[in-house]
This record gives C-alpha cells, sequence and structure tokens, in this order.
C-alpha cells in the first residue's frame, strides 16, 4: 500500500458512499507552514454551542474506511472480508422454537450508559443483550434445558458511582451476572464484585493493567495496548512526525495516550496538550492550550506532518465546536478512539463540518469478525436505530450466549464460583457475533484487528 496516498483514498470511498461529501473539501495535506499560526480564536468567543459558520451544515454520518490487521501490523483500505467460523467451535444456534418458561431464571444486569455522553452507544448494547435473550432461550427450550435466561437493564449514565450504586441494587435482587461498559466503570465496581463473587462482563472497557487473572471480571474486547499499536501505524501510515493529544483525564484516556507515547517514542514527537475532567461540560481553557501546543509543532514541521489524536467521549462535541474557533486546529488532522466512533452526537452537522475540515476524524474501533452472526445482530439493530451499530453491541449479544453456554458447561448450575472457573475454557472455543473470543491470562480478549471509521458528509 502507498502509504502516503491513504487520506486520499480514503476520501475517494467516502464519495463513492455518499453524493457530496465535505470530506474532499480539504486536500490530503496542507502545504508546510513556515510561521507559527495564530492561536487566537476567531473575533467570537468560544462556547459549546457556538455555529462557527453561517453556510448550511450537511448531515453526517460514521463511514468504514478502511482496517488494521494485527498480525501484518499494516493498515488497508475497504471493509473487512466475510468469515467463517472454524471448525470446532460453539456458536450461537439459532432456532424458531418458541421460548417456554422453565423452573429456574438466571437473571442478568446490563448495566450501560443509557443516557449520558455514551447513551447512544448503551442503547445498541442494551438491545443486543436483548435479542441474544431472545435467541438463547429459543435454543434453551429446543434442547429441554432447566433455566431461561432473562435482562435487567438501567442506566450507570457513564458514571462510575452510578454504576456501582446500580450493581449494588441489582445485587440486592439476587443478580450476580452483568454485563457492563467503561474501564471507570469497571474500576469501581470490581472491588465489591470479587467480593461477593459476582460476575462482569465488560464489552468496552480496554484500560491496561485493570484486570488480573483473580479478578470476576473478563473483558471481552483487546485492551488497549493492541489499539494504541493500531492508531500509531494510522499515523505512520500518513507521515505524520508529531502529535498533539488531548484526553479523557480517566483510566482509559491516560492509558491510552500512556501507550502511544510509549509506541512513537524515537519515531515522532508526542506532546499532551490536556488531560481534561470528563464531567466537565466547557473546555474552552484545555482547547486553547491544544492550539498553543499545535501552533508551536505545525512552526517546527508544517500543518502536514502534525496530528491531533483526541480520545474521548461525546463531550468532543464541545471539544469540536470549540476548536473550531482557532484556525490552526483546522489545518491538521484530527483522529480518534473506539470511545468515539459511531456516537451519534458527533454526526451533529455543525461538529461533522469540523470533523471534515481535519479529515473526518479517523478513528479506530476493535473489528469484529464479519460472520453470519455478526450479519443478524447488525440487521437487527439497525432496523431498530437506522444507523450502524458499534462494534461493541456485537460484545453484548456475545456475553449473554458466553454466560449460558457456561451455565449449561456447568450441569445447569449458575453458581458463579464455578462459572469463574469455567468461563476461560468455554470463551476460547466460542465464535459469535463478534468472532472467536479467546482471552489472555489477564480476561482480556487476546487479539483483534482494528476498523477504521470515519466522519463524512451525506
Amino acid at each position: 500500500m502507498n502509504t502516503k496516498t491513504i487520506g486520499i483514498v480514503v476520501g475517494i470511498i467516502v464519495l463513492a458512499l455518499a453524493a457530496a461529501i465535505l470530506l474532499l473539501q480539504v486536500p490530503e495535506t496542507a502545504p508546510p507552514t513556515t510561521t507559527p499560526t495564530t492561536t487566537q480564536p476567531k473575533t467570537t468567543t468560544p462556547t459549546q454551542t457556538q455555529q462557527t459558520t453561517t453556510t448550511t451544515a450537511a448531515a453526517c454520518s460514521w463511514k468504514l474506511v478502511g482496517i488494521y490487521i494485527a498480525s501484518e501490523d499494516k493498515v488497508i483500505l475497504g471493509a473487512p472480508q466475510p468469515v467463517q467460523p472454524p471448525p470446532g467451535v460453539k456458536t450461537p444456534v439459532i432456532v424458531s422454537t418458541d421460548a417456554t418458561q422453565a423452573s429456574q431464571v438466571v437473571d442478568i444486569g446490563v448495566l450501560q450508559p443509557l443516557s449520558g455522553r455514551l447513551g447512544s452507544l448503551g442503547e445498541l448494547a442494551r438491545a443486543a443483550a436483548e435479542l441474544a435473550a431472545e435467541d438463547v432461550n429459543r435454543y434453551l427450550t429446543s434442547i429441554n434445558a432447566p433455566f431461561r435466561v432473562r435482562i435487567l437493564a438501567d442506566d450507570t449514565q457513564a458514571d462510575p458511582a452510578v454504576a456501582l450504586d446500580k450493581l449494588k441494587s441489582l445485587h440486592a435482587k439476587n443478580v450476580r451476572y452483568f454485563v457492563v461498559r467503561t474501564s471507570g466503570e469497571v474500576r469501581q465496581m470490581k472491588p465489591y464484585a470479587n467480593e461477593n463473587k459476582l460476575i462482569l462482563i465488560s464489552v468496552s472497557s480496554t484500560a491496561p493493567g485493570l484486570v488480573t487473572s483473580t479478578d470476576y471480571v473478563f473483558r471481552l474486547p483487546p485492551d488497549d495496548t493492541k489499539q494504541a499499536k493500531a492508531l500509531a501505524a494510522v499515523l505512520k501510515s500518513q507521515g505524520v512526525k508529531a502529535v498533539v493529544v488531548i484526553h479523557r483525564n480517566d483510566d482509559w484516556g491516560r492509558g491510552l495516550a500512556n501507550q502511544l507515547r510509549s509506541l512513537l517514542e524515537g519515531q515522532m514527537e508526542v506532546t499532551v496538550a490536556a488531560a481534561y475532567d470528563p464531567q466537565k461540560g466547557e473546555f474552552s481553557a484545555e482547547v486553547s492550550t491544544l492550539a498553543d501546543k499545535v501552533s508551536a509543532a505545525v512552526s517546527k514541521y508544517g500543518a502536514d506532518k502534525v496530528a491531533v489524536v483526541a480520545p474521548g467521549f461525546a463531550e468532543l462535541q464541545s471539544i469540536f465546536l470549540t476548536a473550531a474557533n482557532y484556525p490552526v486546529l483546522s489545518q491538521v488532522k484530527w483522529y480518534g478512539t473506539d470511545g468515539s466512533t459511531g456516537l451519534k452526537e458527533l454526526t451533529d452537522p455543525k461538529v461533522c463540518q469540523f470533523a471534515t475540515k481535519v479529515g473526518g476524524f479517523v478513528s479506530t474501533k476493535f473489528a469484529p469478525a464479519r460472520s453470519p452472526y455478526y450479519q443478524r445482530v447488525r440487521e437487527y439493530l439497525l432496523s431498530k436505530f437506522g444507523r450502524e451499530p458499534d462494534a461493541y453491541a456485537y460484545n453484548a449479544y456475545d456475553a449473554v450466549w458466553l454466560i449460558a453456554y457456561t451455565i449449561l458447561e456447568n450441569g445447569g448450575d449458575a453458581d458463579t464460583a464455578k462459572f469463574f472457573t469455567k468461563f476461560p475454557e468455554v470463551a476460547a472455543s466460542y465464535f459469535g457475533a463478534s468472532g472467536l473470543t479467546r482471552l489472555n491470562q489477564n480476561h482480556d480478549r487476546d487479539t483483534a484487528d482494528y476498523e477504521l471509521w470515519a466522519l463524512a458528509g451525506s
């Protein structure tokens, strides 16, 4: 692959998907800048909601533009190829039998952010888990299994303290299995889960080093040491010489920033401009500092060799709107990660107008295998929500099947201590909507490729 042309080809792919792509309004590389670009904002004061242009903004959506192949450590363009499960693995079994009741019910607490900064992703995970429960219960009926599963969903608001409260509340109702989400929430819930032998299966927690082999936590994505490699490969393929980072000041954001800096040491200059409080609603100070750091890098390397990396959640909506007031921040490419990929909030026309100026905000995300089980979940969520599901929704579907299969392997016994011992064995031989779920010694997914998604006008 000619790595120097990846930005152009990404634009061409998006053009084929939509007739009027704002992404193409910006060339692949900006001309080198020999003098520092001013970091002063436009004469209007940056705010969360300020419109930065009088031009009518176009509608926007996330488009798949490429994939990082981990085994080859390279970026290629286009969609992943369809795959079939390897021989000898367990898979979801889809039957048409009507589900019946059973004497035993295994409750599964689906604790996801259903509102707030990850609400548009949490609702996808909940729906995927509910679809899985329907499929599982039909299968359990068909084999005369002694139990059924039931989903009990609640809203964590992506707030670790709220997540712990909801965990305790459902535990008081004898719920012992949970499908959870972020690294911050996992860190908060883990001690209570370990103490009470509650099973936490995370669909999206990726902070390195958060989970060990003794924790009652299993994470279906790989940790961010692998995502950082994917992002580093993208940056190197673009010929970037300086990276300026603005990130959430939490386990996940710090972990990604540290991993990226470690990987790129000696290859390109990496500067952390700001680590922000994710609970804030306004980021003018952080964006001003970012503009200063970017301006210094542009003066040294030229705008075409500088990139902003922004690991964040839906607060990036506010950050983008504020950044649009600083001309220097529109001259460089921006890149994102799994925390924001697929967020509905970033498809807002005003937000997308900035995103397309900075190269589409190409972002990495764990790549589920494109199997018939993937297609089943994707089609269901597309019909329900009218938008492309994010990758972690497929993990939520698989989490429910893995719970059911592990209990079946234990003879229908839902004891969580026995589950803890058996689960890695079951996960190693299961291939579902997300692909093969084999875990490493720290209860994280062993390996995975990463998709590249970008925002584009439509």
